[in-house]
């Protein structure tokens, strides 16, 4: 497999690591990629987009027809978006 990393900025950096410790770009990128699965591993940890995934969701399927009647039913003429109490 061969993997071609276009981010310049981040070529430098593991070139640098690499060179500073004497050692292979491949084994710098392979050590990051050990540590990053022990730490998510340690953590639980899981994607952020997988995190947020549904977050949004709604039973209503017409959200996107009624944005405007949505937000302008929600949002308190005097306060605006401020939490808490309306009354």
């Amino acid at each position: 497999m061969s993997i071609h990393i276009v981010d310049e900025q981040l070529v430098h950096r593991i070139e640098r690591i690499a060179r500073r410790e004497r050692r292979e770009e491949v084994d710098v990128i392979a050590e990051a990629l050990e540590l990053y699965e022990e730490k998510a591993e340690e953590t639980g940890a899981r994607s952020f987009l997988l995190s947020v995934a549904g977050i949004g969701r709604s039973e209503e399927r017409d959200v996107s027809e009624r944005d405007e009647e949505i937000l302008a039913n929600e949002v308190d003429p005097l306060r605006g978006w401020s939490p808490g109490d309306r009354s």
